[in-house]
């Protein structure tokens, strides 16, 4: 999570998961290859977006008020990702925001994203040949 002076604020990774299988199965994985202890605590947001526009975006829409009740976490680079609670409150943001903020339901890695902006990209629309984005909702836990 990102605190208000723009740093780090806390260094509990959070697990967005489709449902409880996958949380069994990395709870498994993290005892049985890592002899780690996990639990899981449920988190009160179904939706994310990256916002691409970067922090100084975000932070000018928390700042006049059009964040309310968001969480604004970053990515392992350093990218603004906000939770939204509901699909009301995401539809609203993306509405406002959704073009200042750069809005995205999803963030491919520095080295993949440019290779996506490359021609052979490009000519499959964008995304990578056969690949469908399908909106879901998706449970946010925190791992402990």
């Amino acid at each position: 999570e990102r605190g208000e002076d723009g740093a780090s604020a806390g260094s509990v990774p959070i697990l967005a998961a489709v449902g409880p299988l996958q949380l069994e199965v990395v709870a498994a994985r993290l005892t049985n290859e890592y002899g780690v202890d996990v639990t899981f605590e449920r988190l009160p947001f179904a939706h994310a977006r990256w916002a691409m526009r970067g922090w100084e975006t975000v932070d000018d829409a928390q700042a006049d008020g059009k964040l309310m009740n968001v969480r604004r976490l970053q990515d392992v680079y350093g990218r603004p990702v906000l939770l939204f609670p509901s699909e009301w409150r995401l539809n609203t943001a993306v509405g406002e925001l959704g073009e200042p903020l750069g809005l995205r339901p999803y963030a491919l890695a520095p080295d993949i994203e440019a290779k996506r902006k490359s021609k052979k990209y490009a000519a499959a629309g964008g995304c990578a040949e056969g690949v469908v984005l399908v909106p879901l909702v998706v449970h946010f836990w925190a791992v402990r």
